[in-house]
């Protein structure tokens, strides 16, 4: 049984539509890559998934049971997690206080300072920095920050939108190495990202998103083809 299960989903904002019948399957520890170009509807799919967005129509199973239509809190204490674009970490609060703000979402509330010391033994910047406010923090340290306030809530499935926005090239290696030890620990990720490349390295599989649609699926072999993977990207004709 997939971890997550999405089928037909269908989702936008009031009458404008911008998913048209979104479909794939997620395993658990497996990791799903996203790309497409600006405006084709990545970050609306993840926050449709995380019940930001009303879905309009179709489905999304974590575990085997549905929750279409649940409160993102909710979602949350089910199993899955939003790390969303630009990272909406708390400036004004430590770092510690940030982590200890994901557990809000946390099923199991006996082993939340657990959560936090593995999380800060994870990215050690954060056990170094706990009593930093997190506006202090570079921008790497705080999409580490962001990764870890949403690990604390224990989830299985990882959702991430453009973890690498606006980082140098030495914080992105670092932020997906940590990636790669999650999914080694079973947690699933969908990672929605403007670097294709990067991400269709990476990932187990990779879906090209256009206009609302799934328009390819790549593996990380298809990252060797920089023209097939430019063509994959922007369409046939481009």
């Amino acid at each position: 049984m997939a971890i997550l299960d999405v089928r037909d989903l269908k989702s936008g904002y009031g009458k404008v539509d911008v998913l048209f019948g979104i479909s794939f399957t997620l395993e658990a520890g497996e990791s799903l890559g996203i790309v497409g170009p600006n405006g084709a509807g990545k970050s609306t799919l993840l926050k449709t998934i995380a019940g930001e967005i009303t879905t309009k129509s179709g489905e999304v199973n974590l575990q085997g049971a549905s929750i279409t239509g649940n409160k993102p809190e909710d979602i949350v204490r089910l199993g899955l997690s939003l790390v969303p674009e630009g990272r909406q970490i708390f400036s004004g609060l430590t770092v510690t206080e940030n982590l200890m703000l994901g557990l809000t979402g946390r099923r199991d509330k006996s082993s939340a300072k657990a959560a936090v010391e593995q999380v800060k033994s994870l990215f050690p910047v954060l056990n170094t920095h706990a009593d930093y406010q997190a506006g202090m923090l570079s921008g790497g340290q705080q999409q580490q920050l962001a990764i870890a306030r949403a690990l604390v809530a224990d989830p299985k499935v990882l959702l991430l939108d453009e973890p690498s926005l606006g980082l140098a090239p030495t914080v992105i290696a670092d932020v997906f190495s940590k990636l790669r030890e999650i999914t080694a620990s079973g947690t699933s990720v969908v990672i929605v990202e403007q670097r294709a490349h990067l991400v269709t390295a990476f990932a187990n599989k990779t879906l090209i998103l256009r206009a609302g649609k799934i328009q390819a699926s790549l593996t990380p072999e298809s990252a060797k083809d920089e023209e097939g993977l430019r063509r994959a990207y922007f369409g046939a004709n481009s």
